[in-house]
């Protein structure tokens, strides 16, 4: 005998023909099984938060996208103090695409192709904004030793160990000089993996309401008590028929549908500003950038000379300063030089000068 005769004949012909979906044992809460936290076993804490998964959350790619090119199509300047030099270092525009005097074993080695400067530059800023560091090779010297071009390392393919020591992706000391930049914090994805997670589960739950809007409860109104096996089942055969019968299910005396509406303005659009504002934070961004917005707070600005000076002090700063602070050490230019971006493009309507670029 079919278990659906138990709720009564008539029953068992309906349903046969349309079996329902109460959702009772699909939707129930998670609260009985026990997290088995990752440090409480080997002592480490890891980085559950990764970089593609982070990209996901339309807050850090909007984050991303803003911090990383405005500050790649900057013009790098090497000075004498307030004097711009007239020849430029060739590394700082050179556009020729050749990685220099690698061999074809370094170039597959470290995965090395051809970058523009504002490539490099671009996935640099993105290294230290994830990561918190970023490492650039040197594949060509002058004759007084000093870069001619460099190249970024992509991310995997380097790492440091415990002693502090650069190594590439085989554990191997480099063939070539390097310069490595510190960043100014851990990376993001270090520090602020708990709100990323929070955020992309909240875009999970966005796509999830977008697709199922409500949940169908099916309230069993007899006496009869059904098994565990018996409810799966009932739930198996009632998502099928939503399926295939566009929705549309038949009950009897012995069922009773209820829809469950689910409110997604409080956490769907409340929840999801306020995920983006703590991304901000954490990115050092203008939260009205990435569309965030605070109570009572204005996306407007006065002017966006204005707007984009304060993103400059505030913001693009705390990543341009490791790049250029590194870059007027004395193992890439001349003691007393320096090199600093220029910031005109953003803050006025006016070009910047250009210095020629030369390869001795």
């Amino acid at each position: 005998m079919n278990w659906l005769t138990r709720f009564a004949p008539v029953s068992s012909r309906v349903l046969d023909d349309a079996p329902l979906q109460p959702q009772i044992e699909a939707w129930t809460d998670r609260s009985h099984l026990e997290e088995v936290v990752f440090h409480d076993i080997t002592g480490v804490w890891p980085t559950a938060m990764g970089r593609e998964r982070a990209m996901r959350v339309p807050a850090v790619s909007r984050g991303r996208h803003l911090t990383c090119g405005a500050i790649a199509q900057l013009p790098l300047y090497t000075f004498r103090g307030a004097e711009l030099l007239a020849q430029q270092p060739y590394w700082t525009v050179g556009t020729d695409g050749q990685v220099g005097d690698l061999t074809p074993d370094q170039v597959n080695r470290y995965m090395i192709r051809p970058q523009s400067p504002w490539y490099r530059m671009l996935w640099t800023v993105d290294d230290l904004l994830f990561y918190g560091h970023s490492l650039w090779i040197v594949t060509r010297r002058l004759a007084d030793n000093f870069p001619a071009r460099m190249v970024r390392v992509p991310y995997p393919y380097w790492t440091i160990n415990e002693h502090g020591e650069i190594l590439d992706a085989d554990g191997q000391a480099f063939e070539v000089p390097f310069v490595y930049f510190p960043g100014p914090h851990e990376g993001i994805l270090h520090f602020g993996q708990d709100t990323i997670t929070q955020a992309a589960d909240l875009e999970k739950t966005a796509s999830d309401v977008a697709r199922r809007p409500f949940r169908l409860e099916l309230h069993q109104t007899t006496d009869i008590t059904l098994t565990k096996d018996e409810r799966r089942q009932l739930v198996a055969e009632t998502k099928a028929a939503l399926a295939d019968n566009n929705g549309v299910l038949m009950t009897n005396s012995a069922i009773e549908t209820k829809k469950h509406s689910l409110d997604s303005g409080e956490l769907l659009v409340s929840g999801r500003n306020a995920a983006a504002l703590d991304i901000a934070r954490h990115s050092s961004i203008p939260a009205a950038m990435i569309d965030a917005t605070t109570e009572g707070a204005s996306l407007e600005y006065t002017t966006l000379e204005s707007r984009n000076q304060h993103w400059i002090d505030f913001g693009l700063s705390l990543y341009m300063d490791p790049i250029t602070s590194r870059l007027g050490m004395d193992d890439v230019v001349p003691a007393g030089q320096r090199t600093d971006f220029d910031t005109t493009e953003l803050t006025t309507l006016t070009a910047s000068p250009t210095g020629a670029p030369t390869e001795d």
